[in-house]
């Protein structure tokens, strides 16, 4: 009788032994980027909501898939392009303090950023303030015509 639970009490360290094994090399692992194009409004809808026309909206939701052992939801990043109607372009172009800035390339897997020309680009803190108050501001910029952004949420 003891010769069996001494048996079955080495089994069942070593079958919880290779669980946590297991998963500890799972928790170890570089967690996954997942990029995914978007063309909807909902961008606009939750973050640029001062922007009343925009002719069209393509921008990319990026977070990182943590696999099944994820708890909770990932914060997502977001970065895309805002083209802008004439007459709202000209309206944020009054509205707003503009202040010319040097930017880097732009940052995109899915989005082609080679129609946006080069600039002159332009920053607004105001601007920054009246849409963007519940996530971090990687830059947005504005060249007249359109929006470029790329913001993270907290």
């Amino acid at each position: 009788m003891k010769r069996k639970i001494c048996s079955c009490l080495i089994a069942f360290i070593m079958l919880t032994s290779c669980i946590f094994a297991s998963g500890c090399g799972r928790r170890n692992a570089e967690p996954e980027q997942v990029v995914t194009l978007k063309t909807d409004s909902w961008i606009m809808d939750n973050y640029m909501q001062g922007i009343e026309e925009y002719d069209n909206v393509v921008y990319e939701q990026v977070y990182f898939d943590h696999g099944e052992r994820s708890i909770g939801p990932t914060e997502s990043r977001f970065r895309g392009v805002v083209y802008l109607t004439e007459d709202e372009a000209l309206s944020l172009t009054e509205s707003y303090e503009w202040e010319e800035v040097q930017t880097t390339e732009f940052e995109f897997e899915q989005i082609t950023s080679d129609d946006l020309g080069e600039g002159p680009w332009y920053s607004s803190t105001e601007f920054n303030k009246d849409n963007f108050n519940a996530v971090i501001v990687n830059y947005v910029v504005f060249d007249g015509e359109r929006i470029v952004f790329d913001i993270s949420q907290i």
